[in-house]
């Protein structure tokens, strides 16, 4: 299942569900994905059904997919953020800020409810007078949220990513939104999370932000704390709220207080500040 990426997949709520989605170029082996999500269910201690995940695969429609994209995909405000794609043939409206985003091989359109979450902890966080120097987008995806810290800050953004074709979508986003690529401004970088070097080299960060599943922000935990600026900020989603006093836990433990949460649908984002007098 080496084939299968997270950057082809989408969450949806079905019922009391949660359902994940992909979109493949070949059909898959039912009984070779069933295997590995299950297993990775286990390793996360997720509660499964006793006959397991038993995933339904069906052939696509013909259809045309870029007209498709385009119809769903339309220009919206999230606060002062005007987000949109590149088949928008307008201009933002005066006074916000601008974020072309396109929906594409990378995770982050800016339409979920945790990446709506996150812009809005970050405009809150501006709002109150927090200017980091330094900030990290770990998991970044299509790069939204590591483009809106820098426009919100004109500080360093270090945007990091499993996935080789996640930092190639950021800096074609990057390029698009007239944001420099390099330490000054904002560099994409493929590694294994908090293991890859320049997350080590470029420590620490007034700024973490996390918008992955709750199972990785919690395992994480201890890593974000140890690159984490005294009096720094964390804001996490990709949580459901009924996964969030979990969340919260794993780093008030280290030291961390909660100072905000947003609830939009069934999903949550934290956020968390770091008190090194506690």
């Amino acid at each position: 299942m080496s084939d299968i990426s997270l950057a082809n997949s989408v969450f949806r709520k079905k019922d009391k569900s949660l359902v994940l989605e992909w979109i493949l170029e070949q059909e898959p082996n039912a009984e070779t994905v069933s295997v590995r999500l299950n297993l990775l269910a286990a390793a996360y201690d997720i509660g499964l059904p006793e006959e397991g995940i038993v995933p339904e695969i069906e052939q696509t429609p013909e259809e045309n997919w870029l007209q498709k994209c385009y119809r769903e995909f339309p220009p919206f405000s999230v606060g002062p953020f005007f987000i949109y794609g590149s088949h928008y043939e307008g201009q933002a409206p005066e006074g916000l800020i601008g974020l072309q985003i396109d929906a594409t091989t990378a995770f982050g359109s800016g339409e979920h409810e945790t990446t709506k979450g996150c812009l809005q902890a970050m405009l809150d966080l501006k709002g109150k007078g927090v200017c980091p120097w330094n900030i990290l987008d770990m998991g970044t995806g299509s790069g939204i949220l590591a483009l809106a810290a820098w426009k919100l800050w004109k500080a360093p953004v270090l945007a990091v990513d499993n996935d080789e074709e996640a930092v190639r979508v950021t800096e074609r986003h990057a390029e698009m939104n007239g944001v420099a690529t390099g330490k000054a401004s904002l560099l994409a970088a493929c590694g294994d999370g908090f293991k890859t070097k320049l997350v080590d080299t470029q420590k620490p960060y007034e700024l973490i932000i996390m918008n992955i599943l709750a199972g990785p922000v919690i395992e994480m935990a201890p890593e974000t704390a140890a690159v984490l600026d005294e009096n720094g900020y964390v804001v996490l989603s990709g949580m459901l709220k009924e996964q969030t006093d979990l969340v919260a836990s794993a780093y008030e433990g280290l030291g961390l207080v909660l100072t905000g949460r947003y609830d939009l649908g069934e999903w949550s984002t934290l956020v968390l500040q770091k008190r090194h007098n506690i």
